[in-house]
């Protein structure tokens, strides 16, 4: 696995804008894209910068990389309400496409709400393309489960 480049100008001005590099656990997020994060309310903001490699065979960014980041990106705003020693896992997730992106732009994440249950929690938001336009909406359940296995 190569190590991601080093930040473009645009992500350099997100780091005076306050946003961090989002430390993604594991290796598949790091593997395809470098996430930015910054505090917003209640809530965490996130940002990517779009490349060719998050596009499909029409050059728009693939809705498979698009739901990646909701699943993300609305996870990453439950963790942050719950234990550090909490664990969860998506047990659903619906992500509405609204507009098309394609390399060049980038997207940021809008949350709505985040509800955290017992057993089962739930967030929702928009995904908006840098320009304000609508890509997606989402919506996602997580259900909480013991530690994680060994070896993921």
């Amino acid at each position: 696995m190569s190590a991601l480049p080093a930040p473009s100008p645009r992500e350099a001005a997100w780091l005076d804008q306050g946003y961090r590099p989002w430390p993604a656990a594991g290796g598949f997020l790091p593997a395809i894209a470098r996430l930015f994060q910054r505090e917003d309310g209640a809530h965490l903001r996130f940002r990517v910068e779009l490349g060719p490699t998050h596009c499909n065979g029409h050059g728009r960014v693939h809705g498979g990389f698009i739901a990646t980041l909701a699943d993300v990106w609305l996870a990453g705003n439950l963790a942050r309400r719950l234990p550090f020693e909490a664990h969860f896992v998506t047990a659903s997730l619906q992500v509405d496409y609204m507009g098309a992106v394609a390399a060049g732009d980038w997207l940021e994440s809008e949350m709505d709400w985040v509800r955290v249950g017992g057993r089962l929690c739930h967030a929702a938001g928009r995904i908006r393309a840098g320009d304000g336009r609508l890509v997606s909406a989402m919506r996602g359940s997580f259900v909480r489960v013991a530690a994680q296995p060994e070896g993921c």
